[in-house]
Parts: C-alpha cells; structure tokens; sequence
C-alpha cells in the first residue's frame, strides 16, 4: 500500500475522530490496552487483583483478555459490594469485601452519590480544581483494610501477574503495603490510576507513584483511558507498567 493511499485513510478516519496506528506482532501499541495486557502477561491463566472493583467492570475485562484467569476482587463499600457480589463471574473470581492500604485495621470509607467516585479520601471542594466538588456524600462507614503482603501470605499466594489499583487517589497506601512483594519480584504487572487533577485532598500524588515504580523496576509501558479537564489538561489517566527483569 502506498504511502499516499494511507495517509489519506488516515485522514478519511480521522475526520471522524478516530485514530490508525499498526499492530506489530508481540509488540504493545498503547491504544488498545486488552490487547496490550495480552502481550505483557503471556499466560492464559494469570492471576490478577482487581483493587477497587466497583461493580465489576475490570472483572469483565479480565475474562475477555485471557482465557481462564484467576480474579481476586476486592470492594470496600457494603452497598458496591452487594451489587458486586449479585452477579455470577465464575468459579474463578474471588470477591472480598474488604480494603487494602497500608496497614491492617479499620478505617472510614466515604460512599459518594457516583459508586465510581467513593474513596477514603475527603472529595476536593475547590471547584476550580475538581470538576466532581459538588458530589453528595451519602455514608461513611468503617470497613477493613489489610494490606498486600499480608492477604497474600494468609492465602499462600505467592505471584501477581497483574496488579489493577483503582482507589480514587488512595494508590500510594496500596503500593506501599506490598512492599515485600515488589522486593522478592513477585508481581509483574501494574494498572493503575493517576490523577493529575486535584479531586481528592490528600491523594496520592502521580510523580510519586511513578518514582515508586520506578524504585520497584517497574517501567512504565503507556497511558490509557486519557480524560481531560476543560478539554485540554490531562485531568487523569490509567497507567500500565510492567517488572523487566
């Protein structure tokens, strides 16, 4: 095909909003992150931790990138987790209603109107700043939260093939209780949130995340799922990063 003939396909599609890019064999693109996820994690049976599953959406993910994966999902709030533990995933899916942080105890999580938005974090109400300010808080309850390295030690899990983190700015506390884990390169892979927006106070801040990553030899393999704030700043993004050695 010659070079003229796509560029003009590339522009055909981009006049309606859409983007071309090759596929190379076993290699990432950073557009598609199923596909990405299958080059990273070559295995059909990975076992995965789903960290702020909500209702379940990375859990569905999950099962349409690999063939037969091992889920741990884990859900904090009572209300979400009712809904979550509603449907029917599989015999390979996990559920625990329960947090992960940075030590084990009991803490006070905050349910938004927005399932999506609730975190242990008071939400930003500088509206300037957070284009969710004005969300209603609507309960805070105390639930459990253990950490990393001690829920894999009680259930004898000793490889992370892929770590999801979706916990509304409460990355950090996260990371850092699987401290031992990344030491002993026990997990593989990262997905997780970085906001870039102030939406939360206190949230975990994004250079941090990605020095600790760093710290840990993960490398950042691509962002996905951009949004922006006021259509131009980066506002927050999904982050991939994977252990090269």
């Amino acid at each position: 095909m010659s070079k003229k003939l796509v560029d003009y396909i590339k522009s055909v599609f981009s006049f309606f909003g859409l983007f071309v890019a090759r596929r190379y064999p076993n290699a990432v693109n950073g557009h598609e992150l199923a596909y990405d996820l299958n080059v990273i994690i070559r295995n059909d049976n990975p076992v995965c931790f789903d960290i702020g599953a909500n209702r379940g959406q990375t859990i569905q993910l999950l099962q349409d990138c690999f063939r037969d994966p091992i889920i741990h999902s884990f859900e904090p709030s009572s209300a979400t987790f009712a809904t979550l533990a509603s449907q029917s995933f599989g015999s390979r899916v996990q559920l625990h209603q329960l947090a992960l942080g940075e030590q084990t105890g009991v803490a006070e999580f905050r349910n938004y109107t927005q399932s999506e938005l609730s975190s242990f974090l008071p939400m930003n109400a500088d509206k300037s700043e957070n284009i969710f300010a004005e969300e209603e808080l609507i309960l805070t309850e105390s639930v459990q939260v253990d950490t990393l390295d001690s829920f894999c030690s009680a259930q004898g899990i000793e490889q992370i093939d892929l770590l999801k983190i979706d916990t509304q700015g409460f990355e950090l506390p996260v990371l850092r209780g699987g401290v031992d884990l990344f030491k002993k390169k026990r997990i593989r892979a990262v997905l997780l949130e970085l906001n870039f927006s102030s939406l939360y106070e206190g949230q975990s801040d994004s250079l941090e995340i990605l020095a600790l990553m760093r710290t840990h030899n993960m490398r950042l393999v691509d962002y996905y799922e951009k949004e922006r704030a006021r259509g131009l700043e980066l506002s927050w993004t999904t982050a991939l990063f994977m252990r090269y050695s």
